[in-house]
């Protein structure tokens, strides 16, 4: 039994899968924080499939790109119930999660994450048979640089993933070959997250609760005023001004 914690964006979700199907999967995009929501949703979960924490193999967390906030949160839960189980932690990358939201598909994935500033995190995907292939890493891109990129490839592409609201706005009746996915197909799902890291487990990649860190691509902007603050103070610079969270993962 495995247990998947997505919060990468304004959603939250959490899910449970064995070795042979889905066990469970709460979802909910309610305005809430992740700090007050996603313990509950834990304890909710485990309880309604009848699931012992003890039961759990391992654990697997989205590790970005994303909310610098939400990724925190997730994995400093996922960390600490890790460490507390005994059981090995995997870190799983939010677009070859989001990805996996579309099954066994000729088009070209694009999954887009919003990166604030008109630009946005994508990631290029595509099917060879039944194996879905990461066509090129996440890169950071404005979002009218990637419609007039993958618009002059003339490739048939889906886009999906909350940078969505970045492109929506973009595209006209011309772009016959770009669609963007329904809403319940285009957000961050644990059930997702679970299938995708399901090869770290076959190779057994697990990461150490202790050195797992998100992946972030760039950096965040509370890094970016720091170093414009204090561009003329060397000491000052070598400080790190990031915020760390650090969750209670007590789910009873």
């Amino acid at each position: 039994m495995w247990l998947g914690i997505e919060t990468s964006s304004l959603v939250s979700s959490v899910a449970l899968i064995d070795e042979s199907c889905l066990i469970g999967e709460l979802t909910i995009q309610a305005g809430l924080t992740h700090s007050e929501q996603l313990v509950p949703h834990i304890d909710m979960l485990l309880r309604a499939s009848q699931v012992e924490k003890s039961e759990l193999k391992g654990i697997m967390v989205s590790i970005g790109p994303g909310s610098f906030t939400g990724l925190r949160i997730g994995m400093g839960t996922a960390k600490a119930m890790a460490y507390a189980l005994q059981i090995p932690l995997y870190g799983v990358m939010t677009m070859d999660s989001l990805a996996r939201n579309v099954a066994y598909t000729d088009r070209t994935i694009c999954t887009i994450i919003d990166a604030q500033k008109k630009h946005v995190y994508a990631g290029i995907y595509k099917y060879d048979g039944n194996e879905l292939v990461c066509k090129e890493e996440p890169f950071v891109i404005a979002a009218n640089d990637l419609l007039d990129r993958l618009r002059a490839s003339e490739e048939y592409v889906v886009f999906l993933g909350d940078g969505v609201k970045r492109i929506e706005k973009l595209l006209d009746e011309s772009d016959t070959n770009l669609t963007i996915l329904d809403i319940s197909q285009r957000i961050p799902k644990a059930s997702s997250l679970l299938l995708a890291g399901r090869r770290l487990v076959g190779s057994e990649e697990s990461s150490d609760p202790m050195d797992m860190v998100p992946y972030y691509i760039r950096r965040s902007e509370a890094e970016v005023l720091w170093e414009e603050r204090h561009k003329n103070n060397p000491e000052m610079l070598k400080q790190n001004p990031t915020v760390v969270v650090t969750e209670a993962a007590g789910v009873e």
